[in-house]
């Protein structure tokens, strides 16, 4: 019927969410980093009729919101294919990924010219975190600025309770800082096969059982993001950065977020600690990484991180990925 669309999106690592405690006034906030691998690959092809039972089970739900937001309406049918998949549940922002890249084809396809925040509010994307929206928009390292939060105030873009993208209905957050980083800085990334990092019902309840953490620690890792983070991402400072990557895994909701794994995240990390230049879980998990300098380290932790997990008798899928600092890839 018509011609297609291929593009392909970045996965992410999702270093910590910010503040939890919402004291302020403001709620989430969130710091990761777009990758170059995994990536998602889609091709959107209009056709005549409904086509729904030849789309993948994951893509049904996104066309049905891109179908009651669009207005006017649609003007075709859609058939999505998946030519690269990204991990489900791991910790690599594969939903956002998904729906964004559905929206933004079919956007194309439909002569429809819609800013990256306009799609990820259409698809229901960004309650929560901003970095996969910002990664999908252009990549590299993103800092977002959460939401505005009024416990028990319920009212347009604002939070009311601590909840998970998947559960929240407002608007991504503005991004504060992105940035792209060196092409030799590599994350080695674990993703051993173990429980999948929390989301649906176990993610909200969660959200509600653990949160507001306590000021003490957000305000640490504010401290932290402010004044070590951001200055290694400008000047160029790994050692800094991998330093204060390992500091957040111990404090306030990425405290929780690891402490509710499988152990051989704690392995990983001690691992990681005499191996790479910092580390960290990724979201929920159970994707864990190592940062270093240099593909031929990369490579070569890479594979003492898969004998490891051999030796521990750990399924896992292991690899390396330096930053994406394009985003997503349209081609008509």
């Amino acid at each position: 019927m018509g011609e297609s669309v291929y593009i392909t999106s970045p996965g992410r690592l999702h270093f910590t969410l910010i503040d939890l405690n919402g004291e302020l006034g403001r709620v989430d906030g969130g710091m990761g980093v777009a990758l170059n691998e995994p990536s998602l690959a889609l091709k959107v092809t209009p056709v005549d009729s409904d086509s729904e039972l030849e789309n993948p089970p994951a893509v049904i739900p996104v066309l049905e919101r891109i179908k009651r937001g669009f207005k006017p309406a649609l003007k075709h049918h859609y058939k999505v294919e998946i030519l690269k998949a990204l991990p489900h549940h791991v910790g690599l922002g594969s939903q956002t990924q998904l729906s964004l890249c559905v929206a933004k084809a079919i956007s194309v396809l439909e002569d429809r010219s819609l800013t990256t925040f306009e799609l990820a509010k259409l698809v229901s994307r960004g309650g929560t975190s901003g970095i996969g929206t910002a990664a999908f928009d252009r990549g590299g390292f993103i800092l977002d600025g959460g939401h505005l939060f009024r416990i028990g105030r319920a009212s347009t873009g604002v939070k009311h309770s601590f909840m998970p993208s998947s559960a929240s209905e407002v608007p991504p957050p503005p991004v504060i800082f992105q940035h792209p980083l060196p092409e030799d800085w590599y994350f080695v990334i674990a993703i051993p096969e173990v429980k999948s990092g929390a989301h649906g019902a176990e993610e909200i309840d969660i959200f509600r059982k653990y949160c507001p953490v306590r000021a003490s620690e957000v305000e640490k890792i504010c401290r932290i993001i402010l004044m070590r983070v951001l200055p290694s991402v400008i000047e160029r400072d790994i050692y800094t950065l991998g330093e204060s990557l390992s500091m957040i895994q111990q404090i306030g909701f990425k405290r929780i977020e690891v402490e509710l794994q499988h152990s051989i995240i704690k392995s990983l990390f001690d691992f990681f600690a005499s191996h790479a230049l910092g580390y960290g879980m990724s979201s929920f998990g159970p994707t864990t990484y190592g940062l270093v300098r240099g593909e031929k380290e990369a490579r070569e932790l890479a594979q003492h991180t898969r004998e490891l997990l051999a030796e521990r008798q750990i399924k896992a899928s292991v690899f390396y990925s330096s930053a994406n600092n394009e985003g997503c890839v349209v081609k008509h």
